[in-house]
């Protein structure tokens, strides 16, 4: 009797089949047991790189409000590199509350194998191996190695993306909305709140700073204060396209850093983030400004564990609708970092009679204020306050017929719908013949949303209020094109000339007075 029952256990497991899919890197075949797979998808048109990633990591992208990262097998498995993506595939792998995404070359065929097929390895050491195995096809011809999804998510630099447990429910009514500067650096787009940045200022002549190393690139006078500034492509590891470029710049001699998508990096487009933030005071230099970005917390996306010593420099990542996301820093982790401590805390101590005399000046002063500077012909300026974010241009803006000549039309953002307002049809200045590069500004007047479009976001300064100049009533008198409705105050700026000041509350009243019928 016992001979029988294992006969037929035998024959049990001889007919039982397992189901894998088949893939293609190059000329391996291999294989991932359909129960870790969730689904197979194209290679993303937008993938955000990471800084700081191991090379595996190609970078994230939104899957329906998720974020995946991308698992470069070749690196893993030593196999040699291809440099064609687009045509790649990635099977999202799923193991208890984890998801990856390995990039293939193609996909091939579901599988159904019986066990007889299948050749187990065990390691010697007791780890799982990363190949567990091999299925043994139309009479050992064809050899497939099988992946375990278990060993290549257990990998240390492997990243563990936890993605929201099923049945959390989102209060959006309820969820704080913040406002971030989001910047380019090298190819990567980040974000830092806006509470944390003192200023932003072009890329002025640096003062060669005698605690320089290949991060910190110089330093600067800013009212009197002594602002160390790094490198933010070479800290947070982003490579751009002429590396020695970009990593050197001296008194006088301005750097050119180009971006790995292709496009040059002007001196005119690059920017110094100034972070003043927990007793650390230091510039970060970026490729580019980019925007002001509004959010609420139930729309920040869990950032990848891929690695314990960077993963608290990201505070999470924001879609941002169908480009590559946002990667939002932690400005307390930043100014916490050891080397951007040493470099701020160096400087601190080296000049500290100049800082001492600084901040005695700004208590003698008046109060600062910041200001988002733009252009509409003009140089202009807004109180931040004001704004709720900034985005770009539009072909989405759907025409109303019967509204004023100034009013553009209205555009969906998340879930609201706002009036875009062209400001220069209603100031009587020369139409745009491309709107393309063109930005609006998102304000909200007595919960009434609107979009102002302007000719190009300029930057973010502070203002010390003493500074202001008012408007002679009679200059604004004579602006016939409605030119001194709002602008009552201007300010020069050293070297950028006379910045006048609007409010918007004033310019959101006479849009609101000329849209009644």
């Amino acid at each position: 009797m016992d001979n029988n029952a294992t006969s037929t256990g035998s024959a049990a497991a001889e007919r039982a089949v397992e189901l894998f899919g088949s893939f293609h890197l190059g000329e391996t075949e291999l294989a991932l047991p359909v129960a870790a797979l969730q689904e197979v998808v194209n290679y993303p048109a937008a993938v955000t790189p990471v800084p700081l990633a191991p090379a595996h990591l190609l970078g994230l992208f939104n899957l329906r409000g998720t974020l995946i990262p991308i698992v470069d097998l070749r690196q893993l498995l030593h196999l040699p590199q291809d440099a064609a993506r687009a045509a790649s595939k990635i099977a999202i792998v799923e193991l208890g509350d984890v998801r990856v995404g390995l990039q293939f070359d193609t996909t091939g065929e579901i599988l159904r194998v019986p066990a007889a097929q299948k050749i187990t390895f065990e390691r010697t050491d007791g780890a799982p191996p990363v190949i567990c195995g091999a299925l043994k096809l139309d009479g050992g011809e064809r050899i497939l190695q099988i992946l375990s999804a278990a060993a290549l998510l257990g990998l240390p630099e492997v990243p563990q993306m936890h993605h929201r447990a099923a049945g959390t429910e989102r209060r959006a009514q309820l969820a704080q909305r913040r406002q971030t500067v989001s910047f380019r650096v090298a190819a990567a787009h980040l974000a830092l709140p806006m509470a944390a940045i003192q200023e932003i200022i072009r890329v002025p002549a640096m003062h060669p700073s005698p605690l320089a190393d290949e991060v910190c690139i110089g330093m600067l006078n800013l009212r009197g204060t002594t602002v160390p500034v790094i490198d933010f492509a070479r800290f947070m590891g982003l490579a751009r396209e002429d590396t020695a470029a970009s990593g050197q710049q001296t008194a006088g001699r301005e750097t050119t850093g180009r971006k790995t998508t292709g496009r040059e990096t002007t001196a005119d487009e690059r920017r110094i983030v100034v972070l003043n933030q927990q007793d650390v005071h230091v510039g970060l230099m970026v490729d580019e400004v980019r925007s002001i970005v509004a959010y609420r917390d139930d729309e920040l996306m869990v950032m990848p564990a891929y690695s314990r010593r960077h993963v608290a420099l990201f505070a999470g990542c924001l879609g941002n609708d169908g480009r590559d996301s946002i990667i939002l820093l932690s400005p307390e982790a930043l100014c916490t970092h050891p080397q951007i401590t040493a470099v701020a805390q160096g400087h601190r101590e080296l000049y500290r009679n100049r800082v001492e005399t600084a901040v005695a000046h700004k208590r003698g002063g008046g109060t600062r204020e910041t200001y988002v500077t733009f252009r509409l012909g003009h140089l202009l300026g807004v109180r931040i306050g004001q704004l709720r974010e900034v985005i770009d241009y539009s072909d989405e803006i759907v025409v109303t017929p019967g509204a004023p000549g100034f009013v553009r039309g209205v555009l969906h953002l998340r879930r609201e719908l706002l009036t875009v307002i062209d400001v220069r049809a209603m100031y009587g200045m020369p139409p745009y013949e491309d709107a393309t590069h063109a930005k609006i500004l998102i304000v909200e007047h007595h919960g009434e949303k609107y979009g102002l479009v302007v000719d190009a976001v300029d930057n973010i300064v502070t203002i010390d209020s003493g500074s202001r100049i008012p408007v002679p009533a009679m200059l604004t008198r004579q602006l016939g094109n409605g030119w001194g409705n709002g602008m009552t105050e201007a300010v020069e700026l050293p070297g950028r000339g006379t910045l006048m000041l609007i409010d918007l509350t004033a310019l959101c009243e006479r849009v609101a007075a000329e849209s009644v019928v």
